[in-house]
């Protein structure tokens, strides 16, 4: 699975054209919107208020040079009116996250249905071996929830985040559900390669060749039979071991060790806000 940074860095310059609205990367030249947006007691109603002077230059200096931040301008020409992103979510290996904020002046026109409706379909298309995209917004931001729900996101979870209720979305489809799993995989696949170089480093552990093919099959006929739904690897243990923790090996050689019973799913973190007015800063 391509992660987040690799493939926005691999993307990156990209500009975005929807029907009224360009997403293009930010330049020095947006400085007067970041400052606006951050600054704006409306845009940053759900945000916890405007932000400090320092964050402000600290946003005006990095946004030109970040993958996945784009200024939204019109279609027609003209400056900027918001901004947009979609950056690796730090709370959440392999998710993306996305965020946007657009100018007052700007509200109403259903022009954040269209910025929103445009990243998340780059994001679909270019980057189809990723993982999935997600938005929060706050509860209370119901011009937000419209939006995101107008666009066939749905509520995957809530959650209580800078101490306000919030609503975790994530596109309703098919192919968001596979990149639901596909994450799932990875990370399922990272504790069973952490177990299994325990269980290598164990006494039984110590007894096995590294490599299994040299067994006899006399030896092999006393293995426990057990298969590991990714990697078909026999199991290393003796029949009838306990627990129920077989130890292999994976395709590319690693060990690995895995349990008889589903383990159930790693819990989905919580994600940045977004809405109407709503990004990170």
């Amino acid at each position: 699975m391509e992660s987040v940074e690799s493939a926005l860095a691999r993307l990156w310059p990209a500009v975005v054209r929807a029907d009224r609205v360009v997403l293009r990367p930010v330049t020095a030249q947006d400085a007067p919107v970041v400052r606006a947006l951050l600054t704006d007691a409306r845009v940053r109603a759900f945000l916890g208020g405007p932000a400090s002077e320092e964050r402000v230059a600290t946003r005006q200096r990095e946004y030109p040079t970040t993958p996945g931040v784009w200024a939204v301008a019109p279609a027609a020409g003209g400056e900027a009116i918001g901004l947009v992103s979609i950056t690796a979510d730090s709370r959440c290996a392999d998710r993306a996250e996305i965020s946007y904020q657009l100018l007052p002046s700007a509200w109403g026109q259903g022009l954040g249905r269209d910025v929103v409706g445009a990243a998340v379909e780059w994001w679909t298309a270019a980057v189809p071996d990723g993982g999935p995209l997600i938005a929060v917004t706050q509860e209370r931001n119901t011009a937000s929830r419209r939006l995101l729900e107008s666009l066939g996101m749905t509520v995957l979870d809530t959650l209580l985040e800078f101490g306000e209720p919030q609503c975790l979305y994530t596109p309703g489809d098919e192919d968001t559900a596979l990149r639901w799993a596909r994450v799932l995989d990875a990370r399922r696949e990272d504790v069973e390669r952490r177990r299994g170089a325990e269980a290598r480093a164990t006494a039984v552990g110590r007894t096995l060749p590294d490599d299994l093919s040299v067994l006899t099959p006399e030896q092999t006929a006393r293995l426990c039979p057990a298969r590991h739904g990714a990697h078909g690897r026999i199991c290393a243990h003796e029949k009838d071991h306990t627990p129920d923790l077989h130890l292999g090996r994976a395709a590319d050689g690693a060990w690995i060790a895995w349990l008889d019973r589903a383990e159930p799913a790693p819990p989905a973190g919580p994600a940045v806000s977004v809405g109407r007015g709503a990004t990170r800063s």
